[in-house]
């Protein structure tokens, strides 16, 4: 009898033009520190197992005055967001995930995720057209 060989998942990132400009360019070395965190996590475990919260960002709370044109919007640019701990971690008030004051926001492609803009949390705005429009770069692994 064959054996059957398990699949590998190959994790991939890209940056947008914009993100990668300032991830070269303008993140402090603590913060470049904690997005390569989450980079080295991603491309062995996925989004599962983060210490971070992730979520969709079509879950937009009730509050928000545009919160149609927002979850639109999310849905059709499959845009989530993750905490990287910046400027540091929070205990949970609520769930198991450490929260921050600052996300990565990004597009789920698949197992190709590509980061877009780091941004405030709370409240939250989505990337503005020209950066979700715009091309990516994708990172070599390791």
């Amino acid at each position: 009898m064959g054996e059957k060989k398990s699949k590998q998942i190959v994790y991939e990132v890209a940056f947008g033009k914009t993100f990668n400009n300032y991830y070269a360019k303008s993140y402090s070395e603590k913060t470049l520190d904690l997005i390569d965190d989450f980079l080295d996590h991603y491309e062995v475990y996925g989004l599962g197992g983060w210490k971070g919260k992730i979520s969709p960002s079509n879950r937009v709370p009730l509050n928000y005055e545009n919160r149609n044109e927002l979850i639109k919007k999310a849905n059709h640019y499959n845009l989530w967001h993750v905490h990287i701990g910046d400027p540091q971690w929070e205990a949970p008030s609520h769930g198991k995930f450490l929260t921050s004051e600052w996300v990565i926001q990004f597009r789920r492609l698949g197992h190709k995720i590509v980061l877009l803009e780091l941004s405030w949390h709370n409240p939250m705005y989505l990337p503005n057209d020209e950066i979700l429009e715009e091309e990516y770069i994708t990172l070599e692994s390791g």
